[in-house]
């Protein structure tokens, strides 16, 4: 009989690695990838179209071209999908980033050659039909204009602003009005600059038969060969601001958003993943030092985070949270509290092994499903990862030292280099601090 007065024991982790899956390059250029596993009859196609928000001339063009292929093509109309689809229990999703647009299938293998076709017509011969764009940016607008009701959303865009240049595509500040001036012309120009074989990458996922593959291959084949896109990014304006605070007024708000960001390094940079391991111990989890001391023993806010946002050749320490109004300045303050402790003092080895073990809990989900492998594997063209990255973060999780945390958060950890953006009714703030105050607009 099991004693549940004694609790069981823990066990390290012990052999934790990933093998990259590779790539099948197809006759058209297309990168390939099938990723095989679990036990389920089920699957996920994902194509990635290199043509996302830095390469966009109106708001959100990318999003609506990818979402409008789904809604109508030379072969079905939006209700013949939506009835298709519903019938072989699949689903369709699409997903914006910053230089990429990702649309997906998921069905059960059963419905794999009915459902197909409706991805292959919609990447090739998508119509943009006007009635459900219209439909569709009405909702659009809507949404976004209660997001702009958020302080948490004004704040994150205000950041964006001094972390970017104003002016730079990535801090758009989208406005219902914007949705609505959108015309099917803007999804057509897109498409027929960003939409070809050769510009895009698709992983396969699931329960993976060889005869699904070749579907893929074929759906591939069929899609007249265009020359991909050579985007020019490297003329966008990058500007960003000198270490600042800035308020934007939010009048009637009840709370106040805080974003922060400070510069740090990119993911090829031999310091990046000890100082993921660093903001995980700052403020990644719910026994971290942020939560720690201004959730739970300050009640400031409810919830606190910090992350480390990487690319390939640049990423920022970012910390963000909502408080009551009157505790804003002493929300602030503490977190240069908590960074000012780790950069003077080590931590102790139990803490370091309850982020260890948390860190390493995550990582090892990435192996769960063929899924998550899936999304892993995307991750290497959505945001800078390489392939022997897993297993550069394991084993640095594992043999890090609170004596290596110590040196990066003096190399990295500068309050003095705070970019601070908050949002919040400004005539409520206390009026020990001088801030900039700026408008919604």
């Amino acid at each position: 009989m099991i004693d549940r007065t004694r609790r069981p024991p823990i066990h390290n982790f012990e052999d934790v690695h990933l093998d990259f899956p590779k790539s099948d390059i197809l006759s058209c250029g297309t990168p390939l990838w099938v990723i095989n596993g679990g036990t389920e009859e089920v699957n996920r196609i994902s194509v990635y179209v290199n043509g996302g928000t830095i390469n966009e001339s109106r708001p959100l063009q990318s999003l609506f071209t990818a979402m409008m292929a789904f809604e109508g093509s030379q072969l079905f109309t939006s209700s013949q999908i939506a009835e298709k689809l519903d019938y072989c229990g699949a689903w369709k999703t699409t997903q914006n980033y910053d230089d990429i647009c990702e649309m997906s299938v998921s069905s059960v293998n059963e419905y794999f050659s009915e459902v197909l076709p409706i991805l292959a017509d919609a990447l090739a011969n998508p119509t943009f039909p006007a009635e459900e764009f219209e439909l569709c940016k009405a909702r659009y607008a809507s949404a976004y204009a209660t997001m702009r009701e958020r302080v948490k959303y004004l704040a994150a865009i205000e950041l964006r602003k001094l972390y970017y240049g104003k002016n730079h595509p990535l801090v758009a500040n989208i406005t219902p009005e914007q949705i609505m001036q959108l015309t099917t012309d803007d999804l057509k120009s897109f498409y027929n600059e960003h939409y070809s074989p050769g510009n895009c990458r698709i992983i396969i996922s699931g329960k993976i038969e060889d005869c699904m593959a070749n579907q893929v291959r074929d759906m591939m084949t069929s899609w007249q060969t265009q020359e991909p896109i050579q985007d020019d990014t490297s003329a966008l304006d990058y500007n960003p601001s000198d270490p600042t605070m800035s308020v934007i007024d939010k009048p009637g708000a009840v709370q106040s958003a805080i974003a922060i960001a400070i510069r740090s390094v990119g993911r090829k940079h031999p310091d990046y993943l000890s100082l993921r391991v660093l903001c995980m111990v700052l403020g990644g989890y719910f026994g971290s030092r942020l939560m720690s001391n201004i959730r739970e023993d300050k009640g400031y806010t409810y919830g606190i985070n910090a992350f480390l946002a990487g690319r390939l050749e640049d990423g920022y320490i970012g910390i963000s949270t909502e408080c009551d109004i009157k505790y804003t300045w002493a929300v602030i303050e503490e977190i240069k509290r908590e960074i000012k402790h780790l950069c003077e003092e080590c931590m102790s080895e139990n803490e370091l092994n309850n982020v260890r073990q948390y860190m390493l809990s995550e990582q090892v989900k990435t192996l769960d499903t063929p899924f998550n492998v899936a999304s892993y594997v995307a991750s290497t063209f959505l945001y800078g990862v390489y392939p022997e990255y897993f297993n550069k973060q394991i084993e640095t999780i594992i043999n890090i030292t609170p004596e290596r945390l110590n040196e990066v958060a003096q190399k990295y950890l500068n309050v003095n280099q705070m970019l601070i953006a908050i949002a919040s009714d400004a005539s409520k703030l206390p009026s020990q601090h001088h801030f900039k105050v700026g408008y919604i607009n």
